[in-house]
């Protein structure tokens, strides 16, 4: 039962993350004015990313019954679950509200501190999504090894 679970975690986030950020929005980007396209694909990304908090949290707690916290976290799949979990969070909570503040002339504590440009902090975000499949991808080759 814990491998279905973890199958269909693994499926919807590396799923919703491949298709909304290499699909979906460069179609909207295509298809619509850009800050249409902005508000669509930003609200689509929010749900990503609680797909993504929500599928690492049973991922973690399914690989800690199995092989217990402290192996799970220090095995490679703990490692690539904690990297794409870390890359989720930190652009949920902290990039995107810079970019949403640059969009719309609001304040924010980290732009204030940092500094940049739109393209800059959108390119941070490109940059950690990225990273984010990358780390998903990875987990899913040591997945699929130990679930053979």
């Amino acid at each position: 039962m814990r491998s279905l679970l973890e199958t269909i975690a693994i499926v919807a986030w590396l799923g919703s993350l491949t298709v909304i950020g290499y699909v979906v929005a460069p179609v909207l980007f295509q298809n619509l004015p850009k800050m249409k396209a902005g508000d669509i694909a930003g609200q689509l990304f929010h749900i990503v990313s609680y797909i993504g908090i929500t599928s690492a949290v049973v991922l973690i707690f399914s690989g800690s019954l199995k092989n217990g916290f402290k192996s799970f976290l220090g095995s490679l799949k703990g490692f690539f679950i904690a990297i794409a979990l870390l890359c989720t969070i930190v652009s949920e909570w902290l990039i995107t509200p810079v970019i949403v503040a640059l969009k719309t002339n609001g304040k924010n504590v980290l732009y204030q501190q940092v500094g940049g440009s739109f393209a800059q902090w959108h390119g941070v975000s490109q940059i950690i999504y990225l990273m984010t499949a990358i780390s998903l991808f990875l987990f899913v080759i040591f997945w699929t090894r130990e679930n053979k």
